[in-house]
């Protein structure tokens, strides 16, 4: 009888701590955006396994300001990868995100702005990250993301 205790609990654990997310959205999108080829440089293999770009998209707006937007999900969904993420101590997963802006020759324009935004991941959750550019001379942008470690500790 306390076995069957035991192995109640135990499944009653594991099954609990899928926390996933479910998304559904509109197939026909009518959008003004222009998507972004993209060059990718990982150099962090845990992120690299956790974090997936989707989409990245462009628009000028009025002005000249370039808007931006990146769309990155969290691909550690299913009850072993979740399982592996609570060992681990990373599920919900916590990230950190900032845009550096170029101007039209590729050098840094130095702003304010480029500061870390922490951001936590659900996993299957889709993110979009978003920045707005601080002038119209900036015409092209970076995007680093490293896992935050200040909200781990």
């Amino acid at each position: 009888m306390q076995k069957i205790y035991i192995i109640t609990l135990i499944c009653l654990l594991l099954f609990g701590c899928q926390a996933t997310v479910n998304t559904v959205e509109n197939e026909q999108k009518n959008r003004q955006l222009e998507v972004v080829d993209t060059s990718r440089v990982s150099t962090d293999a845990f992120l690299k396994k956790r974090l997936e770009i989707v989409s990245v998209d462009k628009r000028e707006l009025d002005g000249g300001l370039l808007k931006v937007q990146v769309t990155a999900r969290n691909v550690r969904t299913g009850f072993w990868a979740q399982l592996v993420s609570w060992f681990m101590g990373d599920s919900p997963y916590q990230i950190a995100y900032r845009f550096a802006w170029l101007d039209i020759n590729g050098m840094q324009v130095d702003t304010a702005t480029s500061t870390w935004i922490p951001i936590t991941v659900i996993p299957g959750d889709s993110i979009r990250l978003k920045a707005v550019s601080p002038n119209p001379r900036c015409k092209y942008f970076t995007l680093s993301i490293r896992e935050n470690e200040a909200a781990r500790s």
